[in-house]
């Protein structure tokens, strides 16, 4: 077995890899990977991702960051952005023993935390990649016998079904706000891909974004990095214009790969706009758009069940059950901690 790291020279060979293995999403991506490594104002992020080859045939790309965790101020653990590294991406078909590959795997993520006095790694199964990996999870996952296994759960709405039965599976509430928001005037629903985005309605979502939180959140060059997701294709942005303000009053951002989707960010101005029902028809008409492009799931976000202890807490817990309002599927989020 070989070890490749990523670099510029190799790094359309990883997309590709990634394009085509059942075993990955974009998390996988090296477009996630700049993303992860640019958001933080406070961090100068490590990659360590790396192929493994054989017969300079790829038989699997790990993704691999290093940051440092609070209140330490070194690079101390395997993590991207603060959340969870996915684990490895798997060639689907190969002749290789998969034990060789997964020692391998295994062997060079200890030298790497070894040689870089990592504490700990953060990784997860991610919810979307094909379903048949996800729940033969066992025999691949190469972390059993060293990690601290979490199980939670995530929110997903199942677009394979049609639209009536999709309202039909959300909270009576949210069915509600959509239907009396359906039924309002005055404002547009506008969506965003690669065919019409624009720099500066990016930047309008940035504004927004820094009116809802307060504060700008993430870097400059992580807007750049959206804006290039919906220019190339992997996300949309869909955006509330009213005419009562004559602007635009909330957008969200849903990355999109393959047949799935994931609802990555949202900013509204006032949260008192049309009744309270901004977001309930920027999901809906979502909703309506990722099925006409052939998505089949898309994931809302996680659920969050643990004790409020903190004004923190309790937004946390707001916005998952906002979240589980729209959901058809509560599905598995498999997640380990592991130790070095």
């Amino acid at each position: 077995m070989e070890i490749e790291y990523l670099n510029e020279s190799n790094k359309k060979e990883w997309d590709n890899f990634v394009s085509e293995s059942d075993t990955a999403w974009f998390r996988h991506t090296t477009d996630w990977q700049k993303y992860s490594s640019c958001c933080r104002f406070d961090s100068n992020t490590k990659n360590f991702s790396f192929i493994v080859k054989q017969n300079n045939k790829i038989q699997a790309v790990v993704p691999l960051l290093t940051e440092y965790s609070y209140p330490e101020k070194d690079f101390d653990c395997f993590a991207m952005y603060g959340d969870y590294t996915p684990l490895p991406a798997f060639a689907n078909e190969t002749d290789v023993d998969l034990t060789k590959v997964f020692d391998t795997i295994q062997d060079n993520i200890y030298n790497i935390a070894q040689e870089n006095n990592i504490r700990y790694g953060k990784f997860i199964i991610d919810p979307l990649i094909n379903y048949n990996y996800f729940h033969d999870f066992a025999k691949f996952n190469f972390l059993t016998l060293h990690a601290e296994l979490k199980f939670s759960t995530t929110n997903i709405v199942d677009l394979r079904l049609d639209e009536d039965s999709i309202l039909r599976k959300m909270r009576k509430g949210h069915k509600a706000a959509i239907k009396q928001a359906l039924k309002m005037s005055g404002y547009r629903v506008e969506i965003y891909d690669k065919t019409n985005i624009t720099k500066e309605k990016l930047l309008k979502f940035k504004e927004i974004h820094k009116i809802d939180a307060g504060r700008q959140t993430r870097t400059d060059n992580s807007w750049d990095c959206m804006y290039e997701w919906i220019r190339d294709g992997y996300a949309m942005l869909i955006m509330l214009w009213l005419d009562s303000i004559n602007d635009y009053v909330c957008a969200a951002l849903i990355l999109t790969y393959k047949q799935s989707a994931y609802y990555g960010s949202y900013g509204i101005i006032d949260s008192m706009l049309m009744n309270g029902h901004c977001g309930y028809i920027i999901q809906w008409e979502a909703i309506k758009y990722l099925k006409s492009k052939g998505i089949e799931f898309y994931e809302t976000g996680d659920n969050y069940y643990s004790e409020i202890v903190s004004d923190n807490d309790k937004k946390l817990h707001e916005i998952a059950k906002y979240k589980r309002g729209f959901r058809s599927l509560e599905f598995p989020k498999i997640t380990y901690r592991v130790n070095y």
